[in-house]
């Protein structure tokens, strides 16, 4: 009975222990309790186990110890025999190293040499009733905590989705993609990066970022054909390549792949929509220090920026769907209102030249573009015997004019435009002192945007002819903003435009739009 009593509990401890073990290293801290209670193993013994560091070796060594040990652990009745037997088994796998598997399964060698105090027959049937159950709590654990691979690698790589909200051009992605890479390059082992986006017109990889101290071979490397060398290799085969070491190349290297000049990682983009897995493109990571043991970083961090181009790329699909309806709604406006045609182009390009003189970062020329293009548009909600009216307004009929702004932010605000966009179409028609509509806002609260608008605005209005006026030459409507400037609007844009005219940098612009907008029978002021 005695015999058959070790032979039981040295199999029960053995199995479970290292089942147990295998589960902890694999699922985490979660696990401690169940190990605690089922055999008073404390938590640091486990953490312990779980930390330290084992060298690589094939498996096969440490399978003969497990069943070597097991073996003779499982057999002898003298219990002193089988402490000795665990003992030099599981010190002999800790010394030599191995799997975290197979290092288990000889510490769990080790413990169930042990032994427990003699104890009744019942004591061990229970005990062994115990460790079964702790058993199937442990597997149960481990399946609940199963996750599907793409969504586990995604959450363990720690990298945060790459947000492309309020970006108003492609360069600003750039930038963005550029900052998020800077931060997570040393999470991947590199030192350097570059992002190859595919062109599916021209069937190669344009590098459009590139990070870090590259070596010269990647530094001026310019567009790269499919199949051409790592990058074109990993695109076209959909698969890693990693080149890590010149003495050291890998067995199943593709003839075209040649040394970078330094360890080199490349990890293909897929279009996330894409269920066939189109490719988008190339992140190549250089670094002294690059180990596979990055290839899953490295291929999480290559999904958030896939993720980011496909977001942009339908937002920009979906901007450009909203620009042609709103373009076809200010066709509308100018039908309506003749003497008006090509208003808009005209301020938005007025805007351009006075933004880029005045040193207007390119993000908000952009918005301030944008906002030109559209300010009129909720003039198509003004009755047309009103806005077309022969003669001056009437108080009442003014102020139904001038809801026109609130209406263009409606409408737009329904295109999903930027918030500081529809600030600037909102506002369009406020003046420095006040008087200005729908709000009357002070100067402080007018951005330097906000007053390039105004002026373009009005500059370009008094070109266009009305039935109680003609249109005005350039030269007099300088000098109807030189009245307005310093109480209306701004001095400096004023000037700027002046200086701008006398460089002759204004008429041909100017003229050029006037002329394509026009037809050919409305008068073109000079």
């Amino acid at each position: 009975m005695r015999r058959w009593r070790w032979t039981l509990e040295g199999f029960c401890r053995a199995l479970f222990v290292g089942c147990v073990g295998w589960s902890a290293l694999a699922s985490g801290s979660e696990l401690m309790g169940v190990l605690t209670a089922a055999l008073g193993l404390s938590a640091a013994g486990l953490s312990r186990i779980r930390s330290e560091r084992v060298r690589s070796h094939t498996g096969s060594l440490w399978a003969m110890w497990w069943l070597f040990g097991g073996a003779i652990t499982a057999l002898s009745s003298q219990p002193q025999w089988t402490w000795w037997v665990g003992v030099l088994a599981g010190v002999g796998v800790s010394w030599s190293g191995g799997s975290p598997l197979w290092r288990v399964l000889g510490s769990a060698t080790a413990l169930a040499g042990n032994g427990v105090p003699p104890s009744a027959l019942n004591a061990l049937i229970e005990y062994s009733v115990r460790c079964l159950l702790a058993l199937g709590a442990v597997l149960g654990v481990r399946a609940a905590s199963a996750t599907p691979k793409a969504e586990s690698e995604a959450v363990s790589s720690g990298f945060e989705p790459i947000s492309v909200d309020n970006l108003p051009h492609s360069r600003a992605l750039t930038q963005r993609l550029s900052i998020y890479l800077q931060q997570h390059l040393g999470h991947v082992q590199a030192e350097a990066a570059v992002l190859y986006l595919y062109d599916l017109r021209a069937g190669t990889l344009e590098p459009i970022l590139r990070l870090g101290a590259l070596p010269d071979l990647v530094k001026n490397r310019g567009r790269v054909l499919m199949g051409d060398g790592m990058v074109g290799v990993c695109a076209s085969s959909g698969k890693p390549i990693a080149f890590l070491s010149l003495l050291k190349p890998p067995p199943d290297l593709p003839k075209s792949v040649a040394w970078e000049g330094a360890p080199s990682l490349c990890v293909p983009l897929f279009d996330p929509a894409s269920p066939s897995g189109r490719p988008m493109g190339v992140l190549q990571l250089i670094g002294a220090h690059l180990t596979m043991d990055a290839l899953p970083k490295a291929r999480a961090l290559a999904s958030r920026i896939a993720e980011a181009l496909a977001a942009a790329r339908q937002r920009e699909a979906e901007q450009l769907a909203n620009f042609q309806r709103l373009s076809a709604i200010v066709a509308q406006v100018e039908e309506q209102s003749p003497h008006t045609r090509g208003h808009s182009h005209r301020v938005a390009a007025l805007c351009d030249l006075l933004s880029q003189e005045l040193g207007l970062e390119s993000e908000v020329r952009e918005k301030l573009r944008i906002a030109a293009l559209f300010h009129d548009i909720g003039k198509t909600r003004i009755p047309p015997e009103i806005l077309n009216k022969e003669g001056k307004l009437t108080d009442e009929e003014r102020m139904i004019v001038r809801r026109y702004p609130l209406y263009s932010v409606e409408i737009c605000a329904g295109m999903g435009f930027d918030e500081d966009v529809l600030f600037l179409i909102r506002h369009h028609g406020e003046r420095l002192d006040g008087s200005g509509y729908p709000e009357g806002l002070d100067a402080t609260r007018q951005p330097l945007a906000l007053r390039i608008l105004a002026v373009a605005d009005v500059f370009d209005a008094m070109a266009c002819t009305r039935s109680y006026r003609d249109a005005l030459t350039t030269e007099a409507r300088l000098r109807e903003l030189s009245k307005m400037a310093g109480t209306k609007l701004d001095i400096l844009v004023v000037e700027t435009l002046r200086r701008c005219h006398l460089q002759g940098r204004v008429e041909p612009l100017y003229n050029e739009l006037v002329s394509h907008s026009f037809s050919a029978g409305m008068p073109l002021a000079a």
